[in-house]
């Protein structure tokens, strides 16, 4: 006799919630909102067969299982109520689980939920786990509440991390600038990534950081895109996206506002591309600063390409401390467009920090191999063009069609350039010390 399919996937069923929890694999309980309605097993006045009700129930059963809400541990979400505990809970039980696929972390659309210092660990058993931000996630506006002043929100070791939703993060900044605006005091980084291999972050908003809004450390091919993130142009410190110790990170797509850099690339990065950016306000992307305190800093294989800069304090800029060590090579900026901007091109070596007994500021990071390509624009200024290098000089630099023009009336742009050595063609303003 044939046992219809759809009879013993009940049985089935039934016998697993009977059975006695031996282990936490051995009872499955169906969520209280589990309904194969909406999941498409059962239609109104449409005949379902024993294989498409399997099939339903199967993906249905899958989607509920791999998917964990934060309300569903205990998250409150009025943006009063401390959630960190709840999201805690909710990580823990996704980064433990066995099920197989995707998991998910759900922070639900329509809720605004309170988090204090938390850090996200892993490894999870999951090969690949998403957070999913679709509300928003809103950082206490009292400093005193604060449990971590270095960071804020931090995943660390999580391998095939994906962060996304289309929500908003908001740092409640303001309150730190306030109190806390100088550059000696500490302010937490809103999003912090460590030794998250291959990660993804995109479609978020993130505002108002106390200090840097993204922090990328020790990563290794992490991709970033179709970010909004926001802070007022008078904010301190409040950088876009930070790289260190990383290689072949993608930022792409983005709009980045801020009262610092818009993106920022520091010691120990290679195989950088970046491309698509709106930068504006803020301070440009900087590869910089380096050398500071006498240290070795090394960054080379960047690609900056059809990025915009739009009433920006600096444009493209290397940065290097006097008395430091080490080289920053390979580097390329193309297709770049600028708008009012104040210091369009800037290579500056003339960082100086007090000496100390370890330093020797005779010596400079070596700065070479630096491309600027298909560039035009508007400078606020009449200076377009600075090329300020130690006493090393820098090599091998090239300026290949290059037109920025002052915004000023009846101003006309120029370069300066100090132990720069390169060559320059199809080049407005002239760069006097490359070749023609």
């Amino acid at each position: 006799m044939k046992i219809p399919l759809t009879a013993t996937i009940l049985v089935l069923i039934i016998w697993l919630i009977a059975s006695p929890n031996r282990s936490c694999s051995a009872r499955i309980v169906a969520p209280d909102d589990f309904d194969l309605f909406d999941y498409g097993a059962v239609h109104h006045n449409t005949q379902t067969d024993d294989e498409g009700f399997s099939k339903a129930f199967l993906e249905a059963w899958e989607a509920k299982t791999n998917t964990f809400n934060v309300v569903d541990y205990g998250a409150v979400g009025n943006g009063l109520v401390d959630d960190t505990k709840a999201f805690l809970k909710a990580w823990g039980a996704m980064c433990a689980s066995s099920t197989q696929g995707t998991l998910t972390l759900v922070v639900p659309k329509g809720k605004r939920f309170l988090l204090n210092a938390v850090a996200f660990e892993g490894p999870c058993r999951a090969s690949k786990v998403n957070f999913q931000i679709q509300g928003s996630i809103v950082a206490p506006n009292n400093i005193g509440a604060w449990t971590n002043k270095e960071m804020w929100i931090q995943f660390s070791k999580v391998q095939g991390l994906s962060v996304n939703g289309g929500g908003r993060i908001d740092g409640n900044g303001a309150v730190w600038w306030k109190a806390c605006g100088g550059e000696g005091c500490q302010r937490p980084t809103a999003l912090h990534f460590n030794k998250c291999h291959g990660f993804q972050l995109s479609r978020l908003a993130i505002f108002n950081s106390p200090k840097n809004h993204i922090s990328i450390c020790s990563c290794n091919g992490p991709r970033v895109f179709g970010l909004f993130i926001w802070a007022p142009k008078d904010s301190p410190n409040t950088d876009g996206i930070d790289i260190s110790q990383s290689t072949r990170v993608t930022i792409q797509s983005s709009h980045i506002a801020t009262g610092d850099d818009c993106i920022a690339i520091n010691s120990g990065s290679s195989y950088i591309k970046i491309r698509d950016i709106k930068c504006g306000p803020g301070h440009g992307i900087s590869i910089g600063s380096l050398g500071q305190h006498g240290e070795y800093s090394q960054v080379e294989e960047v690609q900056v390409s059809n990025c915009t800069f739009k009433g920006t304090t600096n444009g493209v800029r290397i940065k290097t401390w006097e008395g430091g060590s080490g080289y920053a090579r390979k580097i390329t900026f193309e297709g770049i467009t600028f708008e009012d901007t104040k210091n369009p091109i800037i290579i500056d070596q003339h960082y100086f920090a007090k000496p100390t007994s370890a330093m020797d500021i005779s010596k400079s990071v070596q700065v070479s191999d630096v491309t600027y390509r298909n560039i035009n624009g508007t400078c606020a200024d009449e200076k377009a063009i600075s090329l300020a290098c130690a006493g090393g000089g820098c090599t091998n630099i090239v300026m290949d069609n290059v037109t920025i023009k002052s915004d000023l009336p009846n101003k006309r742009s120029y370069a300066y350039c100090d132990n720069a050595h390169g060559t320059s063609s199809f080049s407005v303003p002239s760069v006097p010390c490359l070749s023609h």
